[in-house]
């Protein structure tokens, strides 16, 4: 326990992770209330991603140009996918964000189908492309899209949940939370059909995801000039492997 008599003598960064494993953390379905907070947590989270870079080079306008693009897919996913939430402190912290096999779902690079709205009634958000041809241009964003729509051929032969988004914020990375979220979701969408798949742009995640049970595919370069794109599967019978720090 940290005291007064010894207070003075720890490191911050001690008292910083004690502090957050006395908070509360708790892993729960997203709810549209959480929006506006998920947005952000990805947008930051996302800040020096090599897509997000590629696609939104500037710097000063990247985490606002971000959660401009990813806002109207996570409306569609909390919608209609299979959202997650680590909180701590009843504060959403962390993202877990898969689309499920079937589902009307739209990515950051592609529309939504009939009923991809938030609610009965409710008129759909804007599609995600659209938005990114508001922030970069037409020309630029078909050649974005179009550049990874040429990642799919690597997806599995029987394509199950696929994990668009695992995002946690910058200062809480480190501490198991995307692991956890990770692991937890794993768990909840072991029962739905086909192979759980994902892909990411940044070489220090592909670690990350083996140790959770994943293989890389194969990878596939945007454009001429963008990032590669690694495709992971999860392995036949694969299972999380314990704690990460992520």
């Amino acid at each position: 326990m940290l005291t007064d008599a010894n207070l003075r003598h720890t490191p911050l960064t001690v008292l910083v992770a004690a502090r957050y494993r006395a908070a509360m953390t708790t892993i729960r379905p997203a709810r549209p209330a959480d929006l506006p907070r998920l947005r952000t947590v990805c947008a930051l989270a996302y800040d020096d991603n090599p897509l997000m870079r590629w696609v939104l080079p500037d710097d000063a306008l990247r985490v606002a140009a971000c959660a401009a693009w990813l806002g109207p897919s996570l409306e569609r996913y909390v919608a209609a996918g299979h959202v997650d939430v680590l909180t701590a402190d009843d504060e959403v912290v962390a993202v877990a964000a898969w689309r499920l096999p079937g589902t009307a779902v739209a990515s950051s690079g592609a529309g939504a189908g009939p009923g991809a709205g938030t609610g009965a009634g409710a008129p759909p958000p804007p599609r995600p492309a659209a938005v990114l041809g508001a922030l970069v241009g037409d020309e630029r964003a078909t050649q974005v899209l179009g550049a990874l729509a040429g990642s799919t051929a690597l997806a599995p032969a029987s394509a199950g949940p696929y994990l668009n988004y695992l995002a946690v914020l910058p200062t809480q990375q480190g501490r198991g939370s995307g692991g956890r979220l990770l692991r937890h979701g794993l768990e909840t969408l072991a029962g739905v059909v086909g192979t759980p798949w994902l892909a990411t742009t940044d070489p220090r995640n592909v670690p990350f995801y083996e140790r959770h049970g994943f293989t890389t595919a194969g990878t596939h370069r945007l454009g001429d000039d963008g990032p590669r794109l690694a495709v992971l599967h999860l392995d036949a019978g694969g299972t999380p492997r314990g704690p990460s720090g992520a």
